[in-house]
């Protein structure tokens, strides 16, 4: 019976495997500074619940909407009276895991596709291909749109609306770094002294195709932010009285009037989340591409 991953082969020039020197040291300065900024604010994020902030959830109507560098509130209070530092704390941590466990699902779900699609045959490429384009069809930010009002409020819903999202892209990706690779050389020459089509897979194609597909992946995370930012902002995202960076900005509207700076705020954090992670992406992509850290 003829495998689905026979396919006819193209002669392709041969490229060099991904060289597995630090990724971290062969990244550009600017990337190395975004992915340090990523990490402190993912710790303070994560301990939260250790430091010694007031409870994100308590507040005390006498004193909403204390300025900066309040006695007890270093980034005053809310509408409701609560601190704004715990608030974004929390929030932070609520808008990491909205922007990154969709990504990782994603990723996972895009490269089986991705994979499969570009080691098969014709046939197999093309359904899979075309299911992919299908979700293409709709745009991102009106599909997640359209699952947070169908499936209600929710993390859980926003996790699943932004996983949607991402996942015909990063199969897109992916098809295109395996199709890229299958005929390079040093894959005919392990295909030739007799590795099975799964050896090839695991030890040849996947190590190649990976690197690319993380990158670019990576990348997602700040435009996931974004979006779950913005579906928070309009009351689709976590439900108040959760921390959500988008939740906080809708809250803090009536702040514009009294202090903008309170208002603004949960727009620098939500900002940062969403430049920094693209930086971090680029840089993963040009020590991929073997570019060294020039700037």
């Amino acid at each position: 019976m003829t495998s689905i991953f026979v396919r006819e082969r193209v002669p392709v020039e041969a490229a060099p495997r991904f060289r597995r020197r630090s990724i971290l040291r062969r990244m550009p300065l600017r990337s190395r500074v975004a992915l340090s900024v990523v990490v402190l604010l993912a710790a303070l994020a994560v301990a939260a619940p250790l430091l010694p902030i007031a409870d994100p959830l308590t507040g005390d109507l006498s004193t909403r909407l204390s300025p900066f560098f309040t006695d007890g509130h270093l980034l005053g209070t809310d509408t409701q009276g609560r601190d704004m530092l715990s608030r974004l704390l929390y929030g932070t941590r609520t808008s990491l895991i909205a922007g990154v466990v969709p990504i990782v699902i994603a990723t996972l779900l895009g490269l089986a596709i991705g994979t499969i699609a570009g080691l098969a045959n014709k046939t197999v490429n093309t359904i899979l291909m075309r299911g992919v384009d299908l979700l293409f069809a709709f745009p991102g930010v009106l599909l997640a749109l359209l699952l947070a009002i169908s499936l209600g409020v929710g993390l859980g819903t926003l996790i699943l609306a932004l996983t949607l999202v991402w996942i015909a892209p990063v199969a897109r990706i992916a098809e295109t770094e395996v199709a890229r690779i299958r005929d390079l050389d040093f894959v005919t020459a392990a295909r030739s002294s007799g590795a099975t089509d799964v050896d090839i897979l695991v030890r040849q194609i996947i190590p190649v195709a990976l690197p690319a597909v993380l990158a670019y992946s990576t990348s997602l995370v700040g435009a996931n932010v974004a979006i779950a930012g913005g579906l928070g902002f309009i009351g689709l995202g976590v439900p108040s009285p959760q921390p959500e960076l988008g939740s906080i900005l809708f809250e803090m509207q009536a702040a514009i009037y009294t202090d903008v700076s309170l208002a603004l705020a949960p727009v620098v954090v939500i900002l940062m989340l969403s430049m920094l992670f693209p930086l971090v992406g680029d840089g993963l992509r040009d020590a991929i591409a073997g570019k060294g850290a020039q700037s």
